[in-house]
């Protein structure tokens, strides 16, 4: 499976809060939100390296449902926010920050429920 993992590849995560800097900087700093993806790496390590058809399995279930929850809520909070506003500044930071908030969403709940599926707890 993922090899290269230790214990502590989760702390990537913490890079994210650099999107903070976006605020008063530039907008594409918004983009480092994405960072809070690497907080997967918690559930994928505890998972162990392992590979068998029962985790495989586990891993496309998981997928789905979580990438399924996150484009719902990339999809509704984009049309939400276009109901806010006509600021194109605006729109555009909220759309980074949705993106980028979006894809860390998805991959941290790929790896909690493939780490809860393959632990029995449905």
């Amino acid at each position: 499976m993922k090899k290269a993992l230790t214990e502590k590849s989760w702390l990537i995560g913490f890079i994210g809060f650099l999107g903070f800097l976006g605020i008063n900087g530039v907008p594409t700093m918004y983009i480092f939100f994405a960072f809070f993806g690497g907080f997967q790496y918690y559930w994928w390590h505890k998972l162990g390296t392992m590979e068998d058809e029962r985790l495989i399995e586990n891993r496309n279930r998981a997928g789905t449902l979580a990438f399924r929850i996150t484009f719902c809520f990339g999809l509704l909070s984009s049309i939400l926010i276009s109901f806010v506003s006509q600021d194109y500044e605006f729109l555009y930071k909220a759309e980074i920050i949705i993106l980028a908030l979006t894809f860390a969403l998805g991959a941290n709940l790929w790896a909690y429920f493939t780490y809860k599926f393959d632990m029995g707890e449905s």
